[in-house]
């Protein structure tokens, strides 16, 4: 078996994808994006001046609709289950004039925009009413109608708005787990091939050595990014990059980047991100999906508060970047 990290070119998508999470727990906390904070994304913006464009492709991550009740299944267990209004409501603030999908296409740049699915999780007993029947999620069959319901409800609004939307082009939705266990496989498998059906993508965003993960091509994802899990801060060194490489290689998946801020992260993190992407350490930088998470922070922040690191990204990005050392630096 030929060794290769999976491929935008593959997959016919555009690749440098950013996670721009809705509603999360940072001190940013952004429910919906404004022109302002997204346009370090879609351009390389230095002093507010617009010199090239930035990532191909944006993932809404949604975290929360409305407050204390979260989407994203690692902090539902923080608030009230959500339930289908706040599904709802996380449709509508995506497609809310001014915010997040119609300030990427005031731009007239060809971007792609990727959506997470919002997870039935199984303490929701009384989701809502789809097709006449009150759904509770320690059913599959009512998991899955949720997820149907959700797709077909935001795919009908996207076509509706298509016109004012171009030149952004839809390629599919995101599943949000890090990991998949043994009652979520049969879910997965089924709600990829309903996205299939619509000739949509699915795209999975694990931890390197989470549950399912060797198995991905079963579930019918058509692609999966790993997360190196490393940080900086924790017990977890360098070669946690080095390590999900030859996984990501092997089993041919690509690389998250992560650069973040808070205790979890030092001061030389995504320099190790980006120089072991080099050919002469793991090679990312050629022909590999890659997708960057920013946790605690927004790219306009990093661009006017770390510019240096901002023209880093850029430059791995277009593929000119050169490693940098550091004192100490052990590879």
């Amino acid at each position: 078996m030929t060794e290769s990290y999976i491929s935008s070119q593959q997959l016919q998508i555009q690749n440098h994808l950013a996670v721009l999470p809705c509603g999360d727990f940072s001190d940013n906390n952004l429910l919906n994006w404004t022109d302002e904070q997204l346009r370090p994304y879609l351009f390389y913006t230095i002093n507010g001046q617009n010199f090239d464009t930035m990532f191909g492709g944006l993932v809404f991550n949604i975290i929360r609709a409305r407050e204390n009740h979260y989407i994203y299944p690692m902090y539902t267990p923080f608030g009230e289950p959500p339930e289908k209004v706040d599904w709802q409501m996380a449709i509508d603030n995506l497609f809310k004039p001014n915010f997040n999908f119609d300030v990427a296409a005031k731009t007239k740049l060809n971007i792609d925009i990727w959506v997470s699915l919002p997870y039935p999780h199984p303490v929701q007993k009384s989701f809502g009413e789809i097709n006449g029947k009150i759904l509770n999620f320690t059913i599959e069959e009512d998991r899955l109608a949720a997820l149907q319901w959700w797709i077909n409800t935001f795919l009908e609004l996207w076509k509706k708005k298509s016109s004012f939307l171009s030149p952004l082009i839809f390629r599919g939705f995101v599943w949000q787990r890090e990991s998949i266990d043994g009652e979520d496989i049969p879910l997965v498998k089924k709600i990829n091939s309903y996205i299939h059906l619509h000739h949509l993508l699915s795209l999975w965003l694990p931890n390197y050595g989470a549950a399912g993960l060797i198995d991905w091509k079963g579930f019918a994802f058509d692609a999966v990014c790993v997360n190196p899990n490393y940080y900086g801060n924790t017990n977890h060194d360098y070669q946690w990059i080095n390590n999900a490489a030859l996984f990501a290689k092997y089993y041919q998946n690509g690389i998250q980047i992560y650069y973040g801020k808070g205790l979890l992260f030092n001061d030389t993190h995504l320099l190790e991100y980006l120089n072991l992407g080099l050919p002469e350490h793991n090679n990312y930088v050629e022909n590999c999906l890659l997708v960057y998470q920013f946790p605690n922070q927004t790219l306009k922040e990093v661009a006017e508060k770390n510019v240096v690191d901002y023209i880093r990204i850029y430059s791995f990005m277009k593929k000119i970047y050169t490693k940098v050392f550091y004192p100490g630096i052990p590879y």
